[in-house]
């Protein structure tokens, strides 16, 4: 053999032996790939999946918060409706007849007159021809305040703290009729 002949064979050897090692590191390659592949959709199908859920949550947030505020807009439409209640019976007795607003005058001062004793009535100067027996001053309301004649105990029955106080009572009941 010759040194010819032993270098082809050793360039022949050297060639298998890169092909071989090409084709171990081309296997190794797809293996790594597809290693990266599988882990890069594992990560990716996290990511998706953490995203959902906070998608989920904010529109969970979204949807509580507009039940929240469509639930107060009903209330405050709500009360609305019952504010407006209560001044429609205010207009109602300001737009009554006089000889009605004067049954209306006699029973405020006889029921203030219940817990004092030689009680002075006071009407508002706009009613004072209504309630004669009562000494008129600028009230600003309709109705009638009875004080003492010390003016210890004073009792307002004028139309607006009448109704202030009713409305405690009455709201609810007005409410079960209005909406329910």
């Amino acid at each position: 053999m010759s040194i010819k002949d032993i270098e082809n064979e050793i360039r022949e050897e050297g060639s298998k032996r890169i092909a071989k090692i090409n084709a171990v590191a081309k296997d190794n390659v797809k293996i790594i790939e597809q290693t990266i592949e599988k882990y890069a959709k594992s990560e990716a199908e996290k990511v998706r999946k953490a995203e959902m859920r906070k998608a989920e949550l904010m529109r969970r947030q979204i949807v509580a918060d507009a039940s929240i505020k469509g639930k107060h807009m009903m209330e405050t439409e709500k009360n609305k409706l019952i504010d407006q209640v209560f001044d429609n019976a205010k207009m109602q007795i300001l737009g009554a007849s006089d000889k009605e607003k004067t049954a209306i005058l006699e029973n405020l001062a006889k029921e203030g007159k219940k817990g004092i004793k030689d009680a002075d009535v006071v009407v508002d100067k706009k009613y004072s021809q209504l309630l004669k027996s009562a000494k008129s001053i600028d009230l600003g309301d309709f109705g009638v305040i009875v004080q003492s004649k010390n003016g210890k105990i004073r009792i307002d029955n004028t139309l607006n703290n009448c109704l202030k106080q009713m409305e405690i009572d009455l709201r609810p009941k007005i409410a079960g009729v209005l909406f329910e």
